[in-house]
């Protein structure tokens, strides 16, 4: 093993580590208070991006309550290199925004069409001119409205009363914002960046909020709850859920996986759920990249919503390639013994939380006899290639389905995606049964 492989989960757990993470935030609040700085948040919101639509919605308020200034950073070009599988996130992000504005009573129009490139810019261009106004945020919300229904005469009318930045200015401004944005280490837009860390979406907002609640700011009623996705309600158990179906896609490299892996078995638990958990192999071992500045903001937030959620998490042993292959491996086998929830279990822990490397003889047997597996019969699985054509089977079912990563979760009827969508994946359960019990 390289000396780079033993330091990379003492590093992790140094770059995950809550006690830095909190060192950090004293000393920048520290410098704040000694340049008497106000306290500041800076936007960066996108019109064509759903998720810039709701946090728009939510950060004027979100303000009020805690006192803060959020100033506005309006984006359009994005480093598609940040973005493997572009077309789908097109489709999927509306269809996820909808579902995230009735949980959160917010508004996105169910009617959406995806808005052309030349009108996002001519609304864009428009936001650049009164980004520093105060009308800034009914303008957004009244653009992003007409954009997304297509209503073309309401946006003629919002471009000629309000005007629109020169051409080659907004251009330029675009690309060099662009560029400053991976700079500063960040790639989505709909976040936002207070005091050196980031918050992506609505579903990112309680962290900020508790962290301002720490420092004396607001109070602990904020009207819109924090985080309200990420966690099923988890309802009286209701009969015609029994045996609903429920699949997991997953992959050992994605620390989100990991994280939902405790709430996906407690939602099937508890509802009798039906659950299949298909593995795939993580998008660097199908061809598509994950830039350094992405890799970096995932491990972190990961960190963070693995505190919130209890699991443990940070001293890291990236399993990318025969580490991934391996545990891939063992999965038929696991099994074939019934124990495969241990095994994930086992496996996912042992990589994200105690620096295990699966590569290696002594860190695979480690996991598998953690998982109540016997290691010498595990280990004669280590040269049966099969697994390969299921996880293609199961990429291929993914991909049919709507989505390119993990964890996505597949439903009688929908895809949804991401490890903060519990409530959105009981709902589409509930809905599921309620259709299927109407029309059988």
């Amino acid at each position: 093993m390289s000396l780079k492989h033993k330091l990379m989960p003492y590093v992790a757990r140094l770059i995950t580590s809550e006690s830095l993470q909190q060192l950090r935030r004293r000393l920048r609040e520290w410098r704040r208070a000694l340049r008497r700085q106000p306290h500041q948040a800076t936007f960066y919101f996108r019109i064509d991006d759903p998720y810039s639509v709701l946090m728009a919605q939510v950060l004027p308020r979100f303000a009020r309550h805690f006192g803060i200034t959020i100033t506005p950073r309006v984006m359009l070009y994005l480093d598609q290199q940040m973005y493997p599988a572009a077309d789908m996130l097109e489709e999927l992000a509306p269809r996820d925004a909808l579902q995230l504005a009735e949980l959160h009573e917010l508004t996105f129009p169910k009617d959406w069409q995806l808005p052309p490139r030349e009108v996002s810019l001519a609304a864009t261009r428009c936001l650049l001119k009164h980004e520093g106004d105060e009308r800034f945020w009914s303008l957004a919300a009244a653009l992003a409205d007409a954009l997304w229904r297509h209503d073309h005469d309401k946006l003629e009318a919002l471009l000629c009363e309000h005007g629109q930045m020169a051409a080659d200015r907004a251009q330029l401004a675009l690309e060099a914002r662009r560029d400053q944005f991976l700079a500063d280490g960040h790639y989505l837009t709909g976040t936002l960046h207070y005091q050196g860390e980031w918050y992506w979406s609505v579903e990112r907002l309680d962290h900020l909020a508790h962290r301002l609640n720490d420092l004396g700011l607001g109070t602990q009623d904020w009207p819109l709850p924090y985080g309200r996705a990420k966690r099923a309600r988890l309802k009286d158990a209701i009969p015609a859920l029994k045996d609903s179906p429920l699949v997991l896609y997953f992959s050992f490299r994605s620390p989100y996986s990991y994280v939902a892996l405790s709430r996906t078995y407690a939602l099937a638990d508890h509802y009798g759920l039906t659950l299949k958990i298909r593995p795939v192999l993580p998008m660097v071992m199908r061809g598509l990249s994950v830039p350094r500045a992405k890799r970096f903001y995932i491990l972190k937030d990961a960190a963070r919503e693995a505190r919130l959620h209890q699991v443990p998490f940070g001293k890291v042993c990236d399993p990318v390639g025969a580490g991934v292959e391996r545990c891939m491996a063992i999965w038929p086998f696991a099994e074939k013994e019934g124990r495969l929830r241990e095994w994930l279990r086992a496996a996912a822990t042992g990589i994200w939380s105690q620096g295990i490397n699966a590569a290696s003889d002594n860190g695979l047997k480690f996991l598998v006899e953690n998982a109540g597996l016997d290691w010498k019969r595990a280990r004669r699985w280590l040269d049966d290639d099969s697994w390969r054509d299921r996880a293609e089977d199961n990429r291929n079912a993914m991909m049919a389905a709507g989505s390119w990563g993990v964890p996505s979760f597949m439903t009688q009827d929908d895809m949804v995606w991401g490890q903060d969508r519990f409530a959105i994946i009981e709902r589409s359960l509930l809905a599921s049964t309620s259709r299927h019990k109407t029309n059988p």
